[in-house]
């Protein structure tokens, strides 16, 4: 892996001129001026004004928690699925192949809300209360956002390690492994799940972002108050250091594996 450190900086700034542009853009639009907004390092949720710092860390780390742990819950469960999916005769596979692609085309506000809206009704049907589906600003829920954020990544990449999965069956290396007596079950954990993990890095930004994207709805419609919450309730200088918080690490993240990509492509590479 070769990280640059000026290629992060670059990207970096774009993304702070695309913010600077932003907050801005009221000023330019509709008059507000935002040099009185920049002096105000607090935010307003439901008539109640917050500091800004030190709130930002504690809400940012919330935000996070429910992000990675939705990111890892949809991995672990994509890959579980990817493999009992090669247990499926030929026939069903294209029909489970169909039914992610149906799906993936749902839009993503209405799997958020047809969760919610689903378990309030068992509790009305039954009393029983599977998770709270809304917070409060001092009463912080994990299980059900986490749960509903890792639905639709799960999906995203159950479906890609389907496919990566089938083309990977039909590789040379497949045959001749089985041609020296390998089993199905071993093949498959010890050669094509590794060649799967390696190749979903090349999809793991568009992965982010989705989920990002995610986690703005997630939180609007389960009253989080979580760092997109702020977000949404900041302007001017206030607004530039919570999208920073935001950016910066995840920046650095992408580039990491921007870095890993392409050493992955120079060993592809030297050993074809």
């Amino acid at each position: 892996m070769n990280f640059s450190f000026s290629s992060y900086l670059k990207r970096l700034r774009s993304i702070l001129i695309g913010v600077l542009i932003i907050s801005f853009l009221p000023s330019i639009f509709f008059g507000i001026a935002p040099l009185q907004s920049m002096k105000l390092w607090e935010y307003t949720i439901e008539n109640r004004k917050y500091s800004l710092f030190p709130d930002i860390f504690d809400k940012f780390f919330y935000s996070m928690t429910i992000f990675f742990t939705a990111l890892l819950l949809g991995l672990l469960v994509a890959l579980l699925l990817t493999f009992l999916a090669t247990l499926l005769p030929r026939s069903l596979k294209r029909a489970v192949y169909g039914f992610l692609t149906l799906l993936e085309s749902l839009p993503d506000l209405f799997i958020v809300i047809a969760l919610q809206v689903s378990a309030v009704y068992i509790f009305k049907k039954t009393g029983l209360l599977i998770a709270n589906v809304s917070g409060v600003y001092d009463n912080r829920i994990y299980f059900f956002p986490i749960l509903t954020l890792s639905v639709l990544p799960t999906i995203q990449l159950f479906k890609i390690t389907f496919l990566l999965m089938k083309e990977e069956q039909n590789k040379p290396y497949i045959t001749v492994a089985r041609a020296m007596g390998l089993g199905n079950l071993y093949i498959t954990l010890n050669h094509v799940f590794r060649n799967i993990m390696t190749s979903l890095f090349q999809y793991s930004k568009t992965i982010f972002v989705f989920m990002l994207s995610n986690l703005f709805i997630l939180e609007f419609v389960f009253n989080l108050n979580g760092i997109m919450t702020i977000m949404l309730n900041t302007q001017g200088v206030s607004f530039i250091i919570t999208v920073l918080f935001i950016a910066i690490p995840f920046s650095f993240l992408f580039e990491v594996m921007e870095s890993y990509r392409g050493g992955l492509n120079v060993q592809k590479e030297d050993a074809a």
